[in-house]
C-alpha cells in the first residue's frame, strides 16, 4: 500500500505526464496474511429469521440510483465503499445517520467516476473520516479535483493500493486487494477500479467496482483467491463485465447489482443476468429491491430486502480445484 498526498495526485491528474506519485510511509495499515477461507452454499428463500446468525458484520448496499455505495459495519468499525453521484450525497448522509454512524474508519473510492465519488463531499463534511483509500488514477473532472482538495486540506491519511495488498481494519476482518490501477496513464478508469475481497470467518464478499472482462482475466490468473459467496456485480450489470469464466472462479451464491431504475445504459444487461443465473447465483437489484442488507456471523449469511424479505444462506465446503 502507498500513502501519498492528494495534492500530488491533483497535479498528476491535471498534466497526466508528470512523474509517478511520491511514495510515503503507510502510517495506518499493516499487511496481514490471508488465511484459507472456506466457501459457500445457498438455499431457496424461507421465512425471515434474524436468529440465523448474530449479524456481527452487516453490509448495506445502499440504493443510490445509477451509482455505487456500500457500507460495512463490523464490531465498531465502519467502512464506506463509494458514495454515488453528488445529488445522492444527502441521501447517503441520512442513511448513515440512521445507522447511528458518526465516524467512518475507512472511506474507499474505487475509481474517479462521478457515480462512485460524487457524494464523497457530503460524507467528508458530515462524518469524522479517519482514512481514505483511493485508486490514485489521474482524472481531471471537477468532482475528482474537489475530492482530492478536500482531503488535502485535512489531516486524513490518504493511501493508494496495489493488487495483493491486504489489511485488517479490525480483528477477524480482512480486506484483500484483487485489482488496482496498473500505473499506465492510458488505462481505462473502469478497469482500474479497486477490487476488494472482504473476509470474515468463512464468508467472503467481492466488491468488483466497475471492472471489465480484461481486468477479470488478470484476476483469474493472478493466483489470488476469488471464490466468494457474495458478489457486488461489476459496473451495474454492464455486458462488458461479470464474465462466465470469472463467475466460475467466484462461484457466488448471491449477486448484488447496484443500478438505477430506467437508466439510459440498459443496465443490467440481459446477457449479464443470464450469466449470473447460469452460475446459480440469486440476483438482487437496488432498482427493484431498494437498499439491500447482508448480515453474517462468519459462518452463515442472509440477504434482506424490504420488498422480498430475508434469504438465508448456509456454508458448504470450498471447491478443492480452486484452492
Amino acid at each position: 500500500m502507498k500513502q501519498v498526498t492528494p495534492r500530488s495526485l491533483r497535479s498528476r491528474s491535471f498534466y497526466f505526464l508528470l512523474p509517478s506519485l511520491l511514495l510515503l510511509t503507510c502510517i495506518f495499515f499493516a499487511g496481514c496474511t490471508i488465511h484459507t477461507i472456506s466457501t459457500h452454499a445457498g438455499n431457496n428463500a424461507i421465512p425471515p429469521s434474524y436468529g440465523l446468525n448474530d449479524g456481527r458484520m452487516v453490509i448495506h448496499f445502499i440504493d443510490v440510483g445509477q451509482g455505487d455505495s456500500a457500507l460495512i459495519q463490523y464490531n465498531g468499525t465502519t467502512i464506506l465503499i463509494d458514495a454515488g453521484e453528488a445529488d445522492e450525497g444527502p441521501a447517503i448522509v441520512t442513511y448513515l445517520k440512521h445507522q447511528e454512524i458518526s465516524d467512518i474508519d475507512i472511506l474507499i473510492a474505487t475509481h474517479p467516476h462521478s457515480d462512485h465519488i460524487g457524494g464523497m463531499q457530503d460524507v467528508l463534511k458530515n462524518f469524522n473520516v479517519r482514512n481514505v483509500i483511493d485508486s490514485g488514477m489521474p482524472h481531471t473532472t471537477t468532482t475528482y479535483q474537489k475530492f482530492l482538495e478536500t482531503i488535502d486540506h485535512t489531516t486524513i491519511p490518504y493511501t493508494t493500493v496495489r493488487p495483493g495488498d491486504s489489511f485488517s481494519p479490525a480483528p477477524g476482518l480482512t480486506m484483500l486487494v484483487l485489482s488496482a490501477p496498473d500505473g499506465s496513464k492510458d488505462q481505462d478508469l473502469n478497469d482500474g477500479s479497486i477490487v476488494l475481497r472482504v473476509s470474515y470467518g468463512r464468508v467472503n464478499i467481492l466488491f468488483e467496482g466497475d471492472a471489465g472482462t480484461s481486468t477479470e482475466e488478470l484476476m483469474i490468473h493472478s493466483g489470488l483467491p476469488l471464490e466468494s459467496q457474495i458478489l457486488k456485480v461489476a459496473h451495474h450489470g454492464s455486458p462488458h463485465g461479470t464474465g462466465s469464466e470469472f463467475l466460475k472462479r467466484v462461484r457466488p451464491e448471491a449477486a448484488i447489482i447496484s443500478v438505477g431504475a430506467g437508466n439510459d445504459y440498459g443496465h443490467p444487461a440481459e446477457a449479464t443476468l443470464l450469466r449470473l443465473e447460469d452460475s446459480g447465483a440469486l440476483i438482487f437489484r437496488t432498482d427493484t429491491d431498494g437498499s439491500i442488507v447482508v448480515r453474517t456471523d462468519g459462518m452463515t449469511f442472509s440477504v434482506d430486502t424490504s420488498k422480498k424479505g430475508m434469504y438465508p444462506f448456509v456454508i458448504r465446503a470450498p471447491d478443492p480445484t480452486l484452492a
